[in-house]
């Protein structure tokens, strides 16, 4: 899993299954953190887009995970959850489904908005080679001289249609604080809100878990 983060404004930006950024991948985005936030057109090539971020890594994730988790076994010594989790490996386990959870919901949310413009791009007229593809992606989001460039769309809406197309079509992680794809679902979440929202589904699982020890 890839989860790449923007921390100036705490958004979870990418996810990508099984694999996390190496510590190297980190450090070479941090080096050009100035730069952060900024995505630059050229018009050599395929018009690239370039955007630099921080990556999270699976270090930096367990890290998170393990003070949630100290937290948590610090408050169940003094709780009645430590009746039916004592431990805390209940509220470790439902914490991190949580999390997991809401990037993926988000990583669906995502693709699914794409869906028909990454049909498109696939069906194009210059062929279906994973080049011919991204050429046609460059020419239809980035390049105005393109013969397929879509003009009628917003400047930032269609930095993101290239952005998110080629992350399909490359098989990498779609950056998840597009808010366009998830403006119908109310917009991007920041660390804090999925943290809270996780932190809410340990405390209804463990209050359920009292309830059925209490019916007993």
């Amino acid at each position: 899993m890839n989860v790449t983060m923007n921390p100036d404004n705490h958004q979870i930006l990418s996810l990508k299954t099984v694999h996390f950024a190496t510590m190297e991948e980190k450090n070479a985005s941090a080096v050009s953190a100035s730069g952060r936030d900024q995505a630059i057109i050229s018009e050599e090539g395929r018009c690239g887009l370039e955007y630099h971020l921080n990556a999270m890594t699976k270090e930096d994730f367990m890290d998170m995970l393990k003070q949630w988790q100290n937290e948590n076994q610090t408050k169940l010594e003094v709780d009645p959850y430590r009746k039916v989790d004592p431990d805390g490996t209940i509220a470790t386990k439902i914490y991190f489904e949580s999390y997991i959870g809401q990037l993926e919901e988000n990583r669906k949310t995502i693709e699914a908005y794409y869906a028909d413009a990454y049909q498109e791009a696939v069906s194009n007229p210059l062929g279906n080679s994973t080049t011919a593809v991204l050429s046609y992606i460059a020419g239809r989001y980035l390049c105005s001289w393109s013969g397929y460039f879509n003009g009628n769309m917003p400047a930032n809406e269609r930095k993101w249609s290239y952005i998110q197309l080629t992350a399909m079509i490359n098989g990498s992680g779609v950056a998840l604080n597009d808010p366009y794809a998830l403006a119908a679902s109310g917009g991007p979440k920041t660390v804090e809100q999925m943290d809270r929202i996780a932190r809410q589904a340990v405390k209804e699982k463990l209050d359920a878990l009292l309830r059925e020890g209490e019916a007993v």
